[in-house]
């Protein structure tokens, strides 16, 4: 009797070989022939133009007025004052405000010591995770802001207390980042992000080196970082949002057109919780 499991076990494996879902999805986006890759290529690069036509990026805009923000907070910022870029990595997009002999000093901190390695635009650089605790005193810092980065914070409640203890009273934090229920965001929580991220690069080659770490969206939406920031005791919360995201779709035109009906119909009810981008500016 104790052979007949054996057996049925040895038959099934024989009829139904284990199958490597992982090694399917990687052997999927392995390179194809020149002669495909040619052809991938050319119809992607059609489909993006044609998308690029119809679309405002106002998700554009909003980057843009997040830098302005920035570049404008710290035109207010006294000699002696310090700075921290949350989420610093390689480069501080916004050194180039700071003019020279102003006196500020700009800190980026990052999980990452290859990534912090990089960045020469800053005075200082720690590596810590904004959720567990930033290396600075109570009150200690000036002014702090992260730009798409929260989404990658497991837990981003416990990020704006420790954000909120390094504020001095009266400081500002900016932060702007993607939210949890925009579609492309719902794409990489719903599908292992390794192979998200390896179909996102091969459509949009400009995502390399841009989107590659994991993301969690944890309370990223415009209701629950109102809520938590308060929570972890700003006095000011500002927030905005936009609901535009279709050009991570521009490489293929009917789905393009789909989700710019979807952004629109989103914004012409006012659906806060499907907003694809948020700025929060909270005071302490």
């Amino acid at each position: 009797m104790g052979l007949v499991p054996a057996r049925a076990r040895a038959l099934a494996a024989t009829r139904f070989p284990r199958i490597d879902c992982r090694s399917i999805g990687r052997r999927a986006l392995q390179r194809p022939s020149r002669t495909q890759a040619s052809l991938i290529q050319r119809f992607i690069a059609a489909n993006s133009r044609l998308s690029a036509k119809f679309d405002a990026r106002k998700d554009v805009a909003l980057y843009h007025r997040y830098d302005r923000y920035v570049a404008d907070a710290i035109d207010t910022l006294p000699p002696g004052s310090t700075l921290v870029d949350v989420g610093g990595g390689r480069t501080c997009s916004f050194a180039s405000e700071l003019a020279p002999g102003r006196g500020v000093r700009v800190v980026a901190v990052d999980i990452s010591p290859e990534e912090l390695a990089a960045n020469t635009s800053v005075d200082a650089t720690y590596v810590a995770d904004v959720a567990e605790k930033l290396p600075f005193a109570e009150a200690e810092i000036d002014m702090l802001v992260s730009r798409t980065v929260l989404e990658h914070v497991k837990d981003v409640e416990r990020a704006a207390y420790e954000m909120s203890r390094v504020l001095r009273p009266g400081g500002l934090s900016i932060h702007l980042f993607p939210c949890r229920y925009a579609l492309f965001a719902i794409v990489a929580r719903v599908l292992p992000f390794w192979f998200a991220k390896g179909v996102l690069h091969r459509l949009i080659p400009e995502s390399r080196g841009v989107v590659e770490f994991d993301v969690y969206y944890d309370h990223c939406h415009p209701a629950a970082a109102e809520r938590i920031f308060r929570e972890a005791g700003f006095v000011r919360v500002e927030v905005e949002h936009t609901w535009d995201q279709a050009a991570y779709f521009h490489a293929f035109f009917p789905a393009f057109l789909l989700v710019l009906a979807y952004q629109r119909l989103c914004g012409l009810l006012q659906i806060r919780l499907l907003a694809s981008y948020v700025i929060v500016r909270v005071h302490r």
